[in-house]
């Protein structure tokens, strides 16, 4: 009878270790990064103001749409490497695949930089990126 109290109590603990090591390990992970790509839209909406009309707005506005659009760009990158087995995982969990986030991180870079300028076409490239970021973060299988 002692042995099937122990095995019991051991079989607990060990389920309950495995449980945290999947949420801790791989959910964990997932959910930022959905956070993370909610962040995205939401920021492309808040800042369109400044991505559509690059140099029209003052100095301190334009470095804050740069630097917000330049972290959320370096967080999609650091989600690559913590979620696991990213590839497989991706299709899993219905993420947008590595090609998909590298290509809006990428986009995100562009747009943190161009928020600046003011040339005739600028406005028009910040609206192609915006698409391809906007594009890029769907979720779901290719």
């Amino acid at each position: 009878m002692g042995f099937t109290v122990f095995f019991t109590v051991l079989s607990g603990v060990i389920t309950f270790v495995i449980g945290q090591l999947i949420v801790k390990l791989l959910l964990d992970p997932v959910q930022d990064m959905r956070k993370t790509i909610g962040l995205i839209s939401h920021t492309l909406v808040e800042r369109a103001n400044v991505i559509s009309n690059p140099g029209v707005p003052e100095k301190e506005v334009m470095d804050e749409t740069s630097d917000e659009l330049r972290r959320l760009s370096s967080q999609l990158h650091a989600h690559l490497y913590l979620v696991p087995c990213y590839d497989t995982t991706s299709r899993v969990f219905r993420l947008p695949s590595k090609y998909k986030l590298l290509a809006a991180s990428s986009a995100l870079i562009g747009l943190s930089n161009s928020v600046y300028r003011a040339d005739d076409r600028v406005y028009e490239s910040n609206a192609k990126r915006v698409e391809q970021v906007s594009d890029r973060c769907e979720t779901g299988v290719e």
